[in-house]
């Protein structure tokens, strides 16, 4: 099977990560990243690159010889800024980029051009010219070409206003709008039809990031919104739109992106998965959404991972208190061994267990078979002498780890440390 060549970039942002998550099982995708800094995209993507800035003379030369490099078919922008920069050059570099109509992504990232494309429709925020014809206070000041609410400024009077105007880059002054806030996650297709509208709360925000975001219905006046733009704009590929209820209750537009929303991975767990709608849109084939209303909100956090500098070949892991908790196999430990396994390392299973460790194992439903070596040790006998010198070693008990760690200097770790190892 021949596989879509996809590039995310920038590949370490949440959006970029959520990508790698959305397409990192797709038996269609063979997945690259690229960042112009250090960040977690690294460990996201086993092919990655770093390339320049946007703004650095040599981006094109380098981004566009990165393309030919890995023949890349497809291309994820994860900012705005960079969608618009690549939208009129990536045909030049045989490629393409999702939602890369050039006019749309400069639209898009411009809440003025928005403004201008939609002022005759209702749902269009009042926008003020300069603060001597403002005839309702508060109102908003933003920039505007920034996005995620980043530079708002709330303004009750003029001598505030002027403050604002002087002190924010090309600022955009609105009505403010006091009510609830949604994202809308879309999806048009090649042939232009707009097959998803999927609505979302913003119910706790972090650096402009939804860390917790609730379903809501799709009503007829999100759908009309959704259908404006869509029948406006030049679309293909996942986009979104984020809006606010005005002091009447209507929905009015904050502003619109052609590019993944950091949160969309709500519409993945019920069954929406965007970035892959987009590969297969890519490959030509018509679409159909199955859409699981069961599945209610996302709660996101920061995850962590730890980067071990340490070649090894050879895992050793415990059994009781370790692989198994109550008789139970631990969760973590068992993606731990499995994805290193995955990664082609051995797995040596060390254990004290007062009986044959082979019952224990299966009444666990872990297949001995999981291991390259399972080792029962006698009554005294160290697991230093079976733990090679390019190994790693993973126990629950502290003098099992000093009694390792001393004797052959190898890493060692207790289970609360599995999660945070090899992603």
């Amino acid at each position: 099977m021949n596989k879509v060549r996809i590039l995310v970039f920038p590949s370490g942002s949440e959006i970029g990560l959520e990508i790698a998550a959305a397409l990192g099982h797709s038996v269609h995708v063979e997945l690259h990243g690229a960042s112009s800094r250090s960040d977690h995209g690294a460990l996201a993507f086993s092919r990655h690159a770093r390339v320049p800035n946007i703004a650095a003379p040599d981006f094109d030369a380098s981004f566009s010889r990165l393309l030919a490099q890995w023949r890349i078919d497809l291309v994820f922008a994860t900012h705005d800024s960079v969608q618009e920069y690549l939208a009129p050059r990536i045909t030049g570099w045989n490629s393409r980029l999702v939602n890369g109509d050039p006019d749309a992504s400069r639209t898009a990232r411009r809440k003025s051009a928005t403004y201008a494309l939609f002022d005759d429709k209702a749902w269009m925020p009042r926008r003020y010219a300069a603060h001597g014809c403002i005839d309702t206070w508060p109102v908003a000041v933003k920039p505007d070409r920034d996005q995620g609410g980043k530079g708002f400024r709330l303004v009750h009077a003029p001598a505030e206003l002027a403050t604002a105007l002087a002190t924010t880059d090309e600022p955009v002054v609105c009505e403010y709008l006091p009510g609830e806030e949604a994202t809308v996650d879309c999806f048009t297709d090649r042939h232009g039809r707009l097959l998803h509208v999927g609505p979302r709360s913003r119910e706790r925000v972090a650096g402009g990031v939804a860390m917790c975001s609730r379903r809501m219905a799709a009503d007829a006046e999100l759908r009309d919104i959704a259908g404006d733009i869509n029948q406006r704009l030049r679309l293909c590929g996942p986009w979104f739109f984020q809006v606010k209820r005005d002091l009447h209750g209507q929905w009015k537009l904050l502003e619109l992106s052609c590019r993944l929303s950091s949160s969309s991975a709500l519409q993945r767990a019920a069954g929406v998965n965007l970035p892959l709608m987009a590969v297969q849109d890519h490959m030509g084939r018509d679409l159909d959404v199955l859409d699981d209303p069961r599945v209610s909100r996302v709660e996101r956090r920061l995850a962590t991972t730890a980067v071990l500098e340490h070649d090894f070949d050879t895992a050793c892991f415990d059994l009781d208190d370790t692989l198994l908790c109550d008789g139970i196999a631990n969760p973590s430990a068992m993606r731990l061994a499995y994805r290193l396994r995955q990664l082609r390392k051995r797995l040596v299973l060390l254990t004290r267990h007062p009986r044959d460790p082979l019952p224990a194992l299966a009444a666990a439903h872990i297949p001995a078979t999981l291991f390259d070596q399972i080792v029962h040790l006698r009554q005294g006998e160290p697991k230093s002498a079976h733990v090679p010198a390019s190994s790693i070693f993973i126990d629950n008990h502290f003098p099992e780890r000093m009694e390792v760690a001393g004797n052959r200097g190898v890493p060692v770790f207790d289970v609360d440390a599995l999660d945070l190892l090899f992603p």
